[in-house]
């Protein structure tokens, strides 16, 4: 696994984050009011800071609270950072400029941005603040600003800036590696490697949203290994393992890439197939079933083989609900092993048959 910028942040994320920058804004105009009322501070028109003050704190109102944007999202942020940052660049214009005590003001934005808004906008925001660090110091000195010892002193005042944004963007990054490494190990299953029941209930509840709204259909269907008990009893628990692992990799050579397969307890699968038809999904369980019967499994004294039931259920011809679509093809798979066992029954298959 390698380090990549900041992760997409959950919904949960999103608006604790949210919440975070309002304070942030409330925060940054509280500091320029306090900073406005002090005696004897450097300040130019002082009325245009109290409009831009109005401005800003209007645009903190209508933007998040008066429901034009209802939903977190991670472009609102960015939008919202951007705004901070137009926002200081004027104070800190009209308030000393280069020597303004507010300059430091900046800092505020950096560190949010780089925390979660990833490299790419931090480093754009940084080239801005950069850029009106430069304009500020010539609309001072002029064409000085270009001479080695002044340009160099400017650079050493505005670097605390870019290393925080740097420093703070590698403590990002860390965190976000650290925090996706977490999240896979409590989401994954340690002996198949396969998803888990938590993974795969919310791809599961996504992709029935999805399906509504497209109007596509989409199978569930179980499986589970018709012989551990007995492989167990015979040769042990490492064996039964192997052969645990030995249905999921049958599984996962038989079905397809939009497929999600995850372990549902003990020998049980469970497996959601997008856009697929009771007919494909009968298909796909055959394959499944053909493909772990011819999987030999070495015991260390001989091979052993295993078959696995099926069952299955498909949206919207046999449930309509996730909850009733897990219990259908559930019920499916039992019939399945009632049956006989190394076969695949639909619920369409018990449910016509009647009592």
């Amino acid at each position: 696994m390698k380090k990549t910028d900041v992760a997409v942040p959950d919904p949960i994320e999103l608006r604790g984050f949210n919440r975070t920058l309002a304070e942030i804004e409330w925060l940054l105009l509280v500091l320029v009011l306090v900073y406005l009322v002090l005696p004897d501070e450097p300040v130019e028109q002082t009325l245009g800071i109290a409009a831009a003050i109005a401005v800003f704190g209007v645009f903190i109102l209508g933007f998040r609270y008066l429901n034009l944007f209802t939903l977190p999202a991670r472009w609102k942020l960015a939008i919202e950072t951007w705004a901070m940052l137009v926002f200081t660049a004027f104070v800190v214009w009209h308030t000393g400029k280069v020597d303004s005590p507010l300059i430091n003001l900046f800092l505020i934005v950096i560190v949010f941005s780089a925390l979660t808004l990833g490299k790419l906008i931090t480093l754009l925001e940084v080239g801005l603040i950069a850029s009106f660090y430069l304009l500020a110091a010539y609309s001072v000195e002029g064409a000085e600003i270009f001479a080695y010892s002044t340009f160099s002193r400017l650079m050493l005042l505005f670097a605390p800036v870019a290393l925080v944004a740097y420093v703070t963007s590698l403590i990002a990054s860390d965190m976000s590696f650290s925090r996706t490494f977490v999240q896979r190990l409590s989401e994954t299953d340690e002996l198949t490697g396969l998803p888990n029941m938590r993974a795969f209930s919310a791809a599961l509840n996504r992709h029935k949203d999805s399906a509504v709204i497209r109007d596509r259909p989409f199978g569930l269907m179980m499986v589970d290994a018709d012989n551990l008990k007995e492989v167990n009893d015979r040769y042990g628990h490492r064996v039964g393992n192997q052969v645990i692992r030995a249905v999921a990799d049958g599984i996962r050579r038989s079905i397809r890439s939009a497929d999600l397969v995850a372990r549902y307890g003990g020998d049980e699968f469970i497996l959601l197939l997008p856009d697929m038809t009771e007919q494909a999904a009968r298909e796909a369980g055959e394959r499944i079933r053909m493909m772990v019967a011819s999987t030999l499994i070495d015991t260390g004294k001989d091979a052993v083989t295993t078959t696995v039931s099926i069952g299955y259920a498909t949206y919207p011809s046999m449930a309509i609900e996730v909850d009733d679509l897990m219990v259908r093809a559930d019920e499916a798979l039992y019939a399945s092993k009632r049956a006989g066992r190394n076969r695949i029954f639909a619920f369409s298959d018990i449910s016509s048959a009647g009592p």
